[in-house]
């Protein structure tokens, strides 16, 4: 493997493992971008390796966050039970699309939810009641909103995870402030250990629909590792609403990334 391709894997892993750890971010944010500019990789081929790198740097953000009493496994686990199922068929799902729709839908996602958040990061932060947002417009019961999210919240999640690339953290870290009350560190790292499930199931489905370039994976995921690790610290460390514009500032600027690399270069 030339030495350019060995770099590029583990910049895009270690950029990958920073977005995770920092903001809760799916490593498709960073990763796909870097691969499909600096690689060979196919669109495909990039989402796998994005999934794949997701697991590990998820695995060791989880692992800070509960460090610091901000993971709520119980929630998680429910989530990612129903976010399995959905990550399965929509990995089925993706071999069906066209290439260059897979990278421009994913981009099109993160840049409306960077955009919100960087001009309204107090969209991320929970209602001054306490109480979830869906709650304050909802007859239902928190135990009841609480269920209703995590099983079709998750299922939906899984489904966008499998045919982008995604891990679905930003759609669980909104989900689980909505719909939950969690506050965002508390959000980030439940996210991240759904995000660690929703990405497992998603790319063992790329590797049985299509094909995995293994050892450029490992690669990125060495680089997720280190990324993870020392993002996820930091992050433990900053006030909640600057964290949720740094959040959206990073999405909007790795979306732009991809739409330029997609249509432009």
């Amino acid at each position: 493997m030339p030495i350019s391709t060995i770099v590029a894997a583990l910049i895009a892993g270690w950029g990958a493992g920073v977005v995770t750890g920092l903001i809760g971010a799916s490593a498709v944010t960073f990763a796909v971008p870097v691969l499909v500019l600096f690689s060979t990789l196919s669109a495909y081929e990039a989402i796998g390796v994005s999934l794949l790198t997701d697991v590990v740097a998820s695995l060791v953000a989880a692992w800070v966050y509960h460090k610091h009493g901000r993971l709520r496994v119980r929630p998680a686990l429910t989530i990612a039970a129903a976010a399995a199922t959905g990550a399965l068929l929509g990995s089925w799902l993706s071999t069906h699309l066209p290439d260059a729709h897979l990278g421009a839908f994913t981009a099109l996602i993160i840049l409306s939810t960077g955009i919100r958040l960087a001009v309204r990061p107090q969209s991320l932060l929970p209602h001054e009641s306490g109480k979830p947002r869906l709650l304050m417009r909802l007859p239902f019961s928190t135990d009841m909103i609480h269920l209703i999210a995590s099983l079709v919240g998750g299922l939906g999640i899984g489904l966008f995870c499998g045919v982008s690339g995604a891990g679905g953290g930003i759609s669980i870290l909104f989900l689980l402030v909505y719909a939950m009350g969690f506050s965002p560190h508390e959000a980030i790292g439940t996210s991240v250990l759904v995000m660690a499930f929703t990405a497992a199931f998603g790319g063992f489905g790329h590797a049985v629909h299509g094909t995995m370039p293994w050892a450029f994976a490992g690669l990125a995921a060495l680089g997720g590792i280190v990324g993870a690790l020392a993002a996820s610290f930091i992050a433990n460390r900053i006030h909640e609403r600057r964290l949720a514009r740094v959040a959206g500032v990073t999405f909007t600027v790795l979306a732009a990334v991809m739409l330029i690399s997609r249509y432009i270069l």
